[in-house]
């Protein structure tokens, strides 16, 4: 079988690549416990916990897990699919579709986040909301560390930004459970500091249909997809 690294990197379109900082976070999620496995479809997965899947209740109408009760339901798979992006942008265009990756599950309302190749040939992350839900259609990261910095905050999702600019917090039952060890390898591995809320590095997150908007990606997808307009 191959790595779960392996998996989600075969996934990608040619024009991405995955970070080195994500490969190193891969990689150390495989060997500690963090890739785990759909009991119905048979899919791997990361999460930000090591738990047991035993203990991994899935959530099959959207096909997201919450891996501990007021756990995050912030998941990595290596389903990027060029169809399920021309669907979302409702563009057919190949060019369009191998500018952005998704392979990060943000909320339980089928919000996702991933790899977008700006006008400039640079990778950044964003955020696609699912609308139904979300509409944060959002540049998320510059840069890959940030987007680690930003996942460690531990929010139970990450596609309400309206919740930025306060910590996270417990669940309606008053579960909460930070990512502790997944917070403490970003930290130790790239010597950054956690951010109390997100809006330090989401400042302005852009919505959908916004066609003057100051974020890029909230633009471009905005000027290519029929879908959002």
């Amino acid at each position: 079988m191959i790595s779960f690294l392996e998996e989600v990197e075969q996934s990608l379109p040619a024009g991405l690549v995955l970070p080195d900082e994500f490969r190193s976070l891969f990689d150390w999620m495989e060997a500690n416990g963090f890739v785990h496995q759909y009991k119905r479809s048979g899919e791997r997965y990361a999460s930000l916990y090591p738990a047991k899947l035993e203990d991994v209740p899935e959530r099959p109408i959207v096909g997201i897990t919450a891996p501990h009760r007021g756990g995050s339901l912030v998941t990595f798979h290596a389903a990027y699919d060029a169809h399920f992006v021309e669907a979302w942008t409702g563009n057919k265009d190949p060019e369009v579709a191998g500018r952005l990756a998704i392979f990060i599950n943000t909320g339980g309302d089928g919000s996702q986040a991933g790899l977008w190749k700006n006008d400039e040939g640079r990778q950044v992350f964003v955020h696609v909301g699912s609308g139904s839900g979300s509409t944060m259609v959002s540049t998320l990261a510059d840069n890959p560390v940030d987007m680690l910095r930003l996942l460690a905050i531990g929010y139970q999702e990450l596609c309400w930004p309206e919740e930025f600019t306060t910590p996270p917090t417990a669940d309606e039952d008053g579960n909460y459970l930070p990512p502790t060890q997944f917070r403490k390898w970003v930290e130790t591995s790239f010597g950054v500091t956690i951010p109390i809320t997100a809006s330090e590095i989401v400042s302005y997150p852009a919505e959908m249909g916004d066609e003057t908007s100051d974020d890029a990606f909230c633009r471009w997808i905005t000027k290519h997809s029929p879908n959002m307009t």
